[in-house]
């Protein structure tokens, strides 16, 4: 059912679609397993037609270049996203990192990079390029950012560029970077995705160098050196916020209600560290928690400021004793809380608590808070 809203010249209601955000966290295959969840609950409900910009990060850029450049058909996309969530893709990486050629390339690379004086250089070809060529064998990778299989949507994927802390969003109409302007060349799906989802700890940035153009209308060229979009913003949802300026960014999108898929664990547990190593994890872990709860806050107080009709908040994280509504048989907190974030097949049947919660809790927020989408 459309969401009626009033007609400041006649005084009647009209039936103008909801215009959603959908916004997909990091947190590797656990992320992109909870958030198949909740596609298909907002499949089932009729909403996805509604959604006009898709955001994620890390592994929910993986889910959302699935979906935006997949297949049209759901089942078709859903079987995609299962298949790869049972595929191996650290073992693939780590194959594909002892080809000969990208040996070759990182070797140059590196030496290049600790070269002395005038002969130094920035690394061109780090072992993460195993992760652009395993998304590029799919499907979905191969295509341009441009190619989105869903008319009228709008895609976001975000990374973090290390040489100017500032996030890079690469989207089917604009791809950008705040302080240098928009990048000219095209971008593959699997280039975006791969710098979204290079967690730091574990893969080196992705370096490109591409054309910007600034607001003026000069051009000028950059390297970035990406890494995980999660470094900036994990929960994908600042370039979908209400009130951004077109003075300030390039990613501004009119929206009446967001759906954010949170794949966060919940809260840290408590934990004495002695030691460095536990002391600089902790530090870490509190300035992370920190940030996302700054994030949350914010949605939350721009639905609460009437700058948004609706707000969906589904959360992996969530205490069972906290939920707002009951639901029935709900896959509870702690069967998954403690699921890992990286890219290890995902066994079946940690894989069905996974949708199973995500699709519950989705169902369920969406009754409660935004009765009126879908149909």
């Amino acid at each position: 059912m459309a969401t009626p809203t009033a007609s400041s010249a006649t005084g009647h209601m009209n039936t103008q679609r909801p215009r959603i955000g959908l916004a997909f966290s990091g947190g590797g295959f656990r992320a992109t397993a909870f958030g198949l969840g909740a596609l298909r609950a907002l499949n089932d409900r009729g909403v996805l037609p509604d959604v006009r910009v898709v955001s994620g990060i890390s592994g929910g850029s993986l889910l959302t270049a699935m979906w935006a450049y997949g297949p049209t058909d759901f089942a078709e996309f859903d079987a995609s996203v299962i298949t790869m969530l049972h595929t191996n893709l650290q073992r693939e990486l780590l194959r594909r990192c002892v080809h000969p050629r990208l040996v070759a390339s990182n070797t140059r690379s590196v030496a290049l990079a600790l070269s002395p004086g005038q002969l130094k250089r920035d690394r061109t070809s780090t072992r993460t390029e195993a992760l652009v060529a395993a998304l590029r064998a799919r499907t979905f990778g191969t295509k341009l950012l441009s190619e989105v299989t869903h008319p009228g949507l709008n895609t976001i994927i975000s990374a973090t560029d290390l040489a100017t802390g500032n996030a890079v969003r690469f989207g089917n109409t604009i791809s950008s970077c705040s302080p240098h302007g928009t990048i000219v060349e095209p971008v593959t799906v699997a280039e975006a995705t791969a710098a979204s989802a290079a967690f730091p700890a574990l893969l080196p940035q992705v370096n490109r160098s591409y054309t910007f153009t600034r607001s003026d209308g000069t051009t000028h060229r950059e390297t970035m050196l990406m890494t995980d979009g999660g470094v900036y913003d994990n929960l994908a949802l600042s370039p979908i916020l209400p009130g951004r300026s077109p003075q300030h960014t390039s990613h501004v999108h009119d929206l009446d209600h967001i759906i954010v898929v949170d794949a966060g664990g919940g809260r840290i547990t408590k934990r004495a560290p002695n030691f460095m190593t536990g002391r600089l994890r902790r530090s870490f872990e509190i300035a992370h928690t920190r940030s996302q709860d700054g994030m949350r806050a914010l949605v939350h107080e721009h639905r609460s400021a009437g700058r948004l009709q609706g707000l969906t908040y589904t959360y992996l994280g969530m205490p069972d004793n906290r939920l707002p509504v009951p639901v029935p048989d709900l896959v509870p907190h702690a069967a998954v809380k403690d699921y890992p974030t990286n890219f290890s097949p995902v066994p079946t049947d940690k894989l069905d608590l996974l949708t199973n919660r995500a699709e519950q809790l989705t169902r369920a927020l969406i009754d409660l808070y935004c009765p009126g989408l879908g149909g």
